[in-house]
Parts: structure tokens; C-alpha cells; sequence
């Protein structure tokens, strides 16, 4: 009977520890956001030393566009894929007589430029081509949907609608231009004498 209760005594400590000890609960997974996706795109890929550029186009940001500008990165690329040099860098300016001079300096054939309206599956893309000789836009290509299937129809279709305009425009850039208007000179005229006048004797 000792014996029984010297074992109870033992064991009653362990059955309390045991109910106060507190259940493993395992660790909450640790969320980390989601690389950027490449923007290697943006970067202006350089000419060659001494060669001519042809063909180069300029894309301008797209209004509405996401952060990290898909629909326009998809423009990029498919335009550089064809072969053309393009620029990502620029901002558009206000008028076609601005366009038509920036074209002439960087020797520009085109611009591209796009805006977006919606959200989700009714979002809606427009992007729109303009000649660099005339400053006007000459094309445009609508698309619509969310992001990922408008940049799918963009790899299969834009170059269809939009290419043939990007050729001509490409023809007409590449043929002889004169500059519309020279750089801006101040004449200063004939230098100012500071010779004293003679005073008179009243």
C-alpha cells in the first residue's frame, strides 16, 4: 500500500506539468512578395558605333497602364523583335510641329503611343502610331480584357494591324529631310558705345 501511494505521489507532478504545458502550434508561413517582373525593357538597347540608326521608333508610357507597365513592355518587345530600334526613354510633347522637330533631331520614324480605360475584364487598350514626318497619327489598334490576354492579342496581332503603317512610316523617315525651322538665334546687334557725350556750355 506504500508502495502504491509513493507511486501516486510521483505521478501526480507529471499528469499536472503535462496539462499546463502548451500544445506546438507550427509557424505561420513566411509571405514574400513577388519579384518585379524583368524590366529590362526599358533600357535602350545602344546602336553600334558608326552606324546609322534605322527604323527607330519611340514608345511612349501609356496612360492608365500598370505599375510596372505590362501592356507597354509588350509593345517593346514585339516592335524590337521585328527588328526596329526603339526607345523607351522619351516623353511625348504638344504639338505635331514639336514631334515632327524631335523626330528630325533623333532621327525618329515613328511614336507610339497608348492609353488604357477600365479595369478587370473590362479593361480596354488603344494605341495609336504617329508618323515622325508629319507629327500626325496615320494608325491605331484597339484591344480589351484584362492584362494578360490583351498582351497575348498584342504578340499575335498588333504587328498585323499596325506593322504596315510602321513600314511606310519607317520609308518616308528614311528619305531626305530639311529642317523645318532653323535653331532659335538672338541677334544682338552692334555693340552698345559707352562713350560719354560731350556736355554743352549753356
Amino acid at each position: 500500500m506504500k508502495k502504491l501511494f509513493v507511486a501516486f505521489l510521483l505521478l501526480v507532478p507529471t499528469a499536472v506539468e503535462a496539462a499546463w504545458v502548451v500544445p506546438y502550434l507550427p509557424r505561420p508561413p513566411v509571405v514574400r512578395p513577388a519579384p518585379p517582373p524583368d524590366q529590362s525593357w526599358r533600357e535602350d538597347i545602344p546602336d553600334k558605333p558608326g552606324a546609322r540608326v534605322k527604323n527607330k521608333v519611340a514608345v511612349f508610357p501609356f496612360r492608365g497602364d500598370d505599375r510596372y507597365e505590362p501592356v507597354r513592355a509588350a509593345v517593346v518587345r514585339l516592335l524590337r523583335r521585328r527588328g526596329l530600334s526603339v526607345t523607351a526613354n522619351l516623353r511625348p510633347v504638344d504639338t505635331a510641329e514639336q514631334f515632327r522637330e524631335m523626330s528630325y533631331t533623333l532621327n525618329l520614324a515613328a511614336y507610339v503611343e497608348g492609353e488604357l480605360v477600365g479595369d478587370g475584364p473590362r479593361q480596354r487598350a488603344r494605341i495609336r502610331l504617329r508618323s515622325g514626318v508629319t507629327g500626325q497619327p496615320i494608325a491605331s489598334a484597339s484591344f480589351s480584357g484584362p492584362a494578360p490576354k490583351m498582351i497575348a492579342d498584342i504578340n499575335r496581332s498588333l504587328w498585323t494591324r499596325l506593322g504596315p503603317s510602321v513600314s511606310r512610316a519607317c520609308t518616308n523617315a528614311a528619305r531626305p529631310r530639311r529642317r523645318e525651322r532653323d535653331p532659335l538665334r538672338i541677334d544682338a546687334g552692334t555693340p552698345i558705345d559707352n562713350t560719354p557725350m560731350p556736355t554743352s556750355n549753356l
